[in-house]
């Protein structure tokens, strides 16, 4: 961990050390924004639960995990906590604790062991949030008693079977559904359930949620929530940013965690000034979010409000500000003088310097027409080719998912509607929730075709369609679609997007193998669901997935019979009838060609996916639906598609823990 003068000693309080297969993982995205940036300021990190905390000659101490990051790590500082490990355990005494976010999932209600040892970190650090607070947010009958002058849905607490019966009858009955809540609930939405007055069963339903929660809470249900609701996030007093969350399809709860949508939002008046009342209403808390929904019912007040809503829709990264915050309180210095230092300290230098040099030289900003909306943009070369670091396991290609093409090259091209047929449409969309190192032409294949060798190919070894140069593209019809030829001034800063493309790839391969020893990337495509020409599947409907291995040259068999197998096992999952094959029609196209190289240890799968697995297709007979994402078939096929990637990322890995 990389040191420096201004170290602090930062504990994350939470029941578990991980929720997810990750070694480090809180399962919360507020929470692990902190830790991620705590780590990449090089703090010195710990972890303990309430049960870790104890009393020894009367000093508090905690059993507490000692996290650090490896010597060099590779990822964005947002999201490093996913290199986090657990290198050490050992005692820690509490008045060595600078700072400690409390998130307080295994803290109840004031009867819960072990507060008063926590609280002695507030003698000479910060409790974030403190104990006064968590208790206050975790209660979620607090609102009702502290601010019954705002619209709020009708509730009641209950601690007793003949309580909670008793209220059932006061409540409104909007569609035939009341909610139930974990009256002592830490957020997430697992402990909030909707239920039907209807239920046969219904007293031994309650009776069963009195018997996991003890305490419980029962409410109204606002069908308006189908809408979405509003988050509205506030740090010392300080309205960040509102933003509107749609649940997902087929779910009625609004939580980031069950894949709602984040979307922005301007409160009204009448919504700003109820905020601004609940949130006054808890003095004690710094860091909060209030719920509401659109008619202003005011739903809960959370601690810890998520990190990455704010950060996708502004640009606003919440826990960078709070950090910032706590260390100019700690360390005693002014705002100036601290500004420079906090930022992200990152081991090795700048981790994308690498990759910062690819984009050296070209024009800050270029004015675009995108072919799918007919409107026009003006976009800095680094949105063109997107470099996007997640996690650093695999390395994502996203070549032909573009619709833009600069401006001064539209009147080169015959535009018209067949042309978004040679875009492999949203793609980008499905790919981008795998995670990895993604490279992403936003630029449209047939302007300049990541996929094609520089300078063409002539070999009867490769299919016909690989055999043209990037900047000769030939629709399904077979008709090049370039109709104004290129100057050769011109066609050299077309071929500059190509190279930048490769280039990023190549860096990023040469970084993984010095880092890991190997390299795993996947090109991700899509395709119609019928074969529309220039290949030899002509007229045939094809197999929702295909993995193209170079006849299992490409990888590993190990990693590619766990890609494969996984895809089989999540279709089976679904019961959906999608099909999985190998290499035909297509096995691999120039990029898995000419970057997978196994006896090397660069490894490449290439996976197409059928548009109608995800979406309707251009071809789609029913205007109306045409181009139109299937959401619940979108998440699913995402679900299928990330699941044999961790399965083939973790084979790589113990292929190569084993050399």
């Amino acid at each position: 961990m990389k040191k420096n003068d201004r170290l602090l000693a930062i504990a994350f309080e939470s029941e578990r050390l991980s929720y997810s297969s990750l070694e480090v993982d809180l399962h919360n995205s507020g929470i692990n924004q902190a830790l991620s940036i705590s780590a990449a300021r090089g703090h010195l990190l710990y972890h303990f639960s309430m049960q870790d905390l104890f009393w020894h000659e009367g000093k508090a101490f905690a059993r507490a995990s000692v996290l650090d990051l490896p010597d060099s790590w590779y990822s964005d500082p947002l999201e490093c906590y996913i290199l986090l490990k657990k290198i050490d355990e050992r005692p820690v005494d509490l008045r060595d604790i600078d700072l400690c976010f409390f998130r307080a999932d295994d803290v109840r209600h004031s009867g819960t062991p072990n507060l008063d040892i926590i609280r002695t970190i507030e003698e000479r650090g910060i409790l974030l949030e403190n104990v006064a607070a968590t208790l206050s947010t975790n209660d979620k009958y607090e609102i009702v008693r502290r601010v019954p002058q705002v619209p709020q849905p009708v509730t009641y607490a209950a601690d007793t079977l003949d309580e909670a019966m008793e209220a059932l009858g006061k409540l409104p009955d909007r569609m035939g559904f009341f909610v139930l809540k974990d009256r002592y609930g830490y957020g997430c939405g697992h402990t909030v359930h909707r239920i039907e007055f209807s239920d046969p069963e219904l007293r031994e339903v309650i009776k069963m949620y009195l018997s996991n929660y003890e305490h419980i809470i029962l409410q109204e249900y606002c069908p308006e929530v189908r809408e979405g609701d509003i988050v509205v996030t506030f740090f010392d007093g300080e309205n960040l940013g509102s933003m509107r969350r749609v649940a997902a399809p087929d779910e009625w709860k609004t939580n980031y965690s069950l894949g709602a949508t984040h979307l922005p939002h301007t409160l009204t008046p009448e919504q700003e000034e109820i905020v601004k009342t609940v949130q006054s209403s808890f003095p004690e808390s710094r860091l909060l979010s209030v719920d509401l929904l659109e008619s202003g019912k005011v739903l809960e007040v959370n601690a810890y409000p998520g990190g990455k809503g704010l950060l996708d829709l502004y640009g606003i990264t919440l826990y960078s500000m709070v950090m910032d915050r706590l260390e100019r309180e700690l360390l005693g210095v002014p705002e100036e003088a601290l500004a420079a230092p906090v930022t992200f300290s990152i081991p090795a230098a700048d981790r994308w310097e690498d990759i910062n040099y690819h984009y050296q030289g070209h024009q800050e900003a270029v004015e675009v027409f995108d072919v799918f909306t007919d409107e026009k943009y003006t976009l800095p070369t680094k949105d063109l080719i997107a470099f996007r670091p997640h996690n650093p396991d695999f390395i994502l290609s996203i070549p032909h998912s573009g619709v833009l093409i600069p401006t001064q090259y539209k009147d080169n091209f015959a535009l018209d509607s067949k042309t978004i047929v040679e875009v492999d449409l949203f793609s980008d969309i499905l790919f981008e929730a795998l995670g990895g190192l993604q490279v992403i032409s936003r630029l449209a294949p047939f302007f300049v075709n990541m996929n094609r060798n520089s300078e063409g190919i002539e070999s009867k070894d490769v299919p016909r369609h690989l055999t043209d140069p990037p900047t000769e593209y030939y629709s399904v019809e077979n008709e090049l679609l370039l109709q104004k030829e290129y100057k050769p001034f011109e066609e050299e800063r077309v071929m500059e997007y190509y190279g930048l493309y490769h280039g990023i790839l190549r860096s990023l391969i040469e970084s993984l193998k010095r880092e890991r020893g190997y390299a795993l990337l996947i090109d991700g495509h899509s395709m119609t669901s019928v074969s529309l020409g220039r290949v030899h599947d002509e007229g045939q409907e094809r197999d929702n997935i295909v993995v193209g291995t170079l006849e299992d040259t490409s990888a590993h068999p190990e990693i590619i019979d766990a890609f494969v197998s996984t895809l089989h096992q999540g279709i089976k999952h679904y019961g959906l009838g999608l099909t999985v094959t190998k290499n035909e029609p297509y096995a691999g196209g120039f990029i898995t060609r000419i970057h997978s190289d196994p006896e090397n240890d660069v490894h490449a799968i290439q996976v197409e996916v059928t548009m109608d697995s995800y979406m309707y297709e251009a071809l789609e007979k029913d205007k109306v639906k045409r181009f139109a994402l299937k959401q619940s078939r979108l998440h699913i096929i995402q679900d299928i598609l990330r699941r044999a990637t961790v399965v083939a990322c973790d084979a790589a890995s113990r292929i190569y823990s084993h050399q």
